[in-house]
């Protein structure tokens, strides 16, 4: 795997779901991880998001991202998680009443 371009991927995935509006990006969470394979340099890469609440105050959402190389012989992944801020609205929203 071509680590720098890969891990480029990886965030500029990290930055389109940190991109998002805020309620589609809290409807995200707890969601399957969502996945799609792209070429880079020629290799197929597969890129994995999820989103997560960070904690019990739902005042923040975790999106863990990761990027698999296509090799069977050596452990090829890279992993980013950022943290998202949500207003105190939209984690209301997802409350169970």
């Amino acid at each position: 795997m071509k680590t720098a371009e890969a891990y480029a991927l990886l965030l500029k995935e990290l930055e389109t779901v940190r991109n998002l509006p805020e309620p589609d990006l809290v409807a995200l969470v707890g969601r399957a991880a969502s996945g799609r394979v792209v070429d880079v340099g020629g290799e197929p890469i597969e890129i994995e998001w999820q989103v997560a609440w960070q904690d019990r105050t739902h005042a923040a959402v975790r999106v863990t991202a990761h990027a698999r190389g296509p090799s069977t012989w050596r452990h090829e992944h890279l992993q980013e998680t950022i943290t998202i801020a949500v207003s105190s609205d939209a984690a209301a929203a997802t409350r169970p009443a």
